[in-house]
């Protein structure tokens, strides 16, 4: 008989420091922006320590909110708040359940 190897834990969420999900993916592109705008701001000719500084607000700013997120809302929670936000708090019906129902009239076939 055959066999196969297992991979266990293959669909399993990455998971780095604490960061889970999607907030990973959120601090690493935060930090990776950070550098480039860093970059950018010293091709540009803007003085290093201008630039070293925000490169360390953004970072530092990018991170505290990722954590601040994972911690508040955990692997699906901003997704829910989205979700939550769109549902209606309340339902208002003006007419009556039997007139926003179609009705059809059903006609009968004469035999021949």
């Amino acid at each position: 008989m055959k066999s196969f190897p297992i991979h266990r834990g293959a669909d399993n969420e990455i998971e780095f420091r604490g960061l889970r999900g999607q907030y990973f993916y959120y601090a690493a592109g935060g930090l990776i922006a950070s550098v480039f705008a860093t970059l950018l701001g010293y091709v540009l000719g803007a003085p290093i320590l201008l630039a070293i500084l925000l490169l360390i607000i953004g970072a530092g700013g990018t991170l505290a909110w990722c954590y601040t997120r994972n911690d508040r809302y955990g692997r699906w929670g901003s997704v829910k708040q989205q979700v939550r936000q769109l549902k209606p708090s309340f339902v208002c019906q003006y007419q009556s359940f039997n007139r926003l129902l179609p009705v059809r009239t059903i006609t009968t076939r004469k035999v021949r």
